[in-house]
């Protein structure tokens, strides 16, 4: 019998309690630099699969870009990129570190001030943590292998797979929904006996479209199997009002939608589930943590004596009435 891989409840106990009486902080969480979704929600967990979804045009993967590129100074990244090549990914990462439109970037259209501050973020991603694959075939079995050899060689922490939807096995002999389910099983697996974490992007179905007013997305609308809202530890989802030409937001303030991005923590192992939001800058480039919109509302007392009721003094006659 093997007994290797069986540890004592209570050496796993001792070791939570020392770490209490130490205050050390759980290594296993990896903060995602956006700070109130940290706060309100907690980082990136080693051992867990989190997927992100989001129909086309949300910003997903935008959105995790600019999640790589808070960690990859400090936490060693593997990203898969089947969507993006290299290099347009390097211009995302680039361009979220300067504010300047990738449009502009590619195209070579900069001024001088905009070449200076490109230079200045290449140099810092010299020192960067982040390895980009550049894998011909998206095949599961061959993007395992190249996990395993990044965990071994350079000690990788997260592993970003963008998107699903581009991944196979080779074959489609039981059908798509349930070769999606064994991906999904497969890289929880490998995320749990390597210690890591994988963040897999997702498509989501075409039913947040048809759907009434609201079109935040939901887990029934994960894309092709009900697997990955059972297989996840968390699910994200990303929901971006105004692009459904929405102007406000479903609260009680009537927020503005522009330029908002609400993450919608649908799923959360071993957390709460709620929103978490931001708001985007004007070339698409960055995304901020903001509180909910509405909260930050301050009154000015400027505006005080518009808020007046008249006095029976101020009426210029006596048809008048203050009502």
């Amino acid at each position: 019998m093997n007994t290797q891989q069986s540890t004592p409840i209570g050496t796993l106990s001792k070791e939570i309690v020392q770490n209490i009486e130490n205050k050390d902080g759980n290594n296993n969480v990896i903060p995602t630099g956006f700070e109130y979704l940290d706060e309100e929600f907690g980082g990136l967990s080693l051992g867990e699969l989190v997927v992100i979804g989001g129909r086309p045009a949300m910003g997903k993967s935008q959105f995790v870009i600019n999640l790589v590129s808070n960690i990859c100074d400090r936490e060693p990244i593997l990203f898969f990129s089947f969507d993006l090549t290299p290099t347009t990914l390097t211009s995302r990462i680039l361009s979220n570190r300067t504010g300047i439109s990738v449009d502009k970037l590619i195209r070579n259209q900069l001024i001088d001030s905009d070449v200076t501050l490109i230079k200045l973020a290449a140099k810092q991603l010299e020192n960067s943590k982040l390895l980009v694959s550049d894998i011909g075939v998206a095949n599961i079995n061959e993007t395992i292998d190249i996990i395993k050899e990044h965990v071994e060689l350079y000690h990788t922490k997260i592993v970003v797979i963008d998107y699903l939807q581009l991944l196979g096995i080779g074959k489609y002999n039981t059908g798509r929904e349930a070769e999606i389910g064994h991906i999904c099983r497969v890289l929880k697996m490998c995320a749990k006996e390597l210690n890591i974490c994988i963040v897999l992007l997702s498509q989501l179905s075409r039913a947040v479209e048809v759907r009434g007013s609201s079109k935040k997305p939901q887990l029934s609308d994960l894309r092709d199997s009900g697997s990955i809202e059972q297989i996840a530890d968390k699910v994200w989802l990303l929901y971006r009002p105004e692009y459904y030409m929405i102007e406000e937001l479903d609260d009680d303030e009537f927020t503005p939608a522009a330029y908002i991005l609400m993450l919608v923590v649908a799923k959360n192992k071993n957390g709460k589930i709620g929103v978490s939001y931001f708001k985007r800058n004007d070339n698409f480039t960055e995304f901020n943590s903001i509180k909910k919109p509405g909260d930050n509302f301050e009154f000015n007392e400027d505006r005080l004596s518009e808020l007046q009721k008249p006095t029976f003094k101020e009426l210029n006659n006596d048809n008048e009435v203050p009502f």
